[in-house]
C-alpha cells in the first residue's frame, strides 16, 4: 500500500468512526502541492492539531490505572486490545492547570517511533487537510517553542500544530 493509500485508508477509518468532521482544501488547490492530514481537538477551549499519521484512533475515556512514581504528566495506563498504554495529560506537559479527566474526554492514541501512547483531550473536532503553504511557522519568540510546529489560520481562528516528539522525546525514540 503506498502512503497516498495509507493516509486514505486513515481518514476514512475516522470518518467511519463518525467521531469528526473532515475538511478538506479546495480542489482547485490541489495540483502539485504537498498536503499534510492533522487531526484537530480541543484542550481547554484552544485549538490544537498532531500530524495525522502518528494518531492511530481516537477513543472515549475509559478508566485509567494509576502508575506510581511516573512523572506528573503521566497519569496512569490503560489496556487497549492486550496492550498497557501509558496515559498522558496534555494539559500538564503544555503548562496548563491538571484536570481530572471526564467520561465526555477523548483519548487519542498515537504512536512515536515504535511506542504507543494516549493523550487525554477534551474534544476530538477534524481531521484537516492543508496544503503545506498554509501551516505558518511559529512567529518570535514563539519560534523557539519545543512544542509548537506550526500554526493554522482559519476564519474562526487558529490551530496551533504540536510537536509530538518534542512533546515526548523519550517515546520518539533516541534520535530525537
Amino acid at each position: 500500500m503506498n502512503t497516498e493509500q495509507s493516509s486514505e485508508l486513515q481518514r476514512a477509518e475516522w470518518l467511519e468512526a463518525g467521531e469528526m468532521e473532515q475538511s478538506t482544501m479546495n480542489p482547485a488547490e490541489a495540483g502539485s502541492k504537498e498536503t499534510s492530514s492533522f487531526v484537530v481537538f480541543l484542550l481547554d477551549g484552544e485549538r490544537f492539531a498532531l500530524p495525522l499519521d502518528q494518531v492511530q484512533i481516537a477513543l472515549r475515556m475509559v478508566s485509567v490505572t494509576p502508575a506510581p512514581d511516573a512523572p506528573p504528566w503521566v497519569i496512569g495506563v490503560i489496556d487497549l486490545h492486550g496492550r498497557v498504554i501509558p496515559v498522558t495529560d496534555l494539559r500538564q506537559r503544555l503548562g496548563h492547570p491538571a484536570k481530572e479527566p471526564y467520561l465526555d474526554d477523548r483519548l487519542l492514541v498515537m504512536t512515536l517511533a515504535e511506542r504507543t501512547l494516549a493523550l487525554v483531550v477534551d474534544e476530538v473536532t477534524e481531521v484537516l487537510e492543508l496544503p503545506g503553504s498554509e501551516v505558518e511557522t511559529p512567529p518570535d519568540p514563539l519560534s523557539d517553542s519545543r512544542y509548537l510546529r506550526g500554526v493554522v489560520r482559519r476564519e474562526d481562528g487558529l490551530i496551533l500544530i504540536l510537536d509530538s516528539a518534542s512533546l515526548f522525546p523519550s517515546a520518539a525514540g533516541p534520535d530525537a
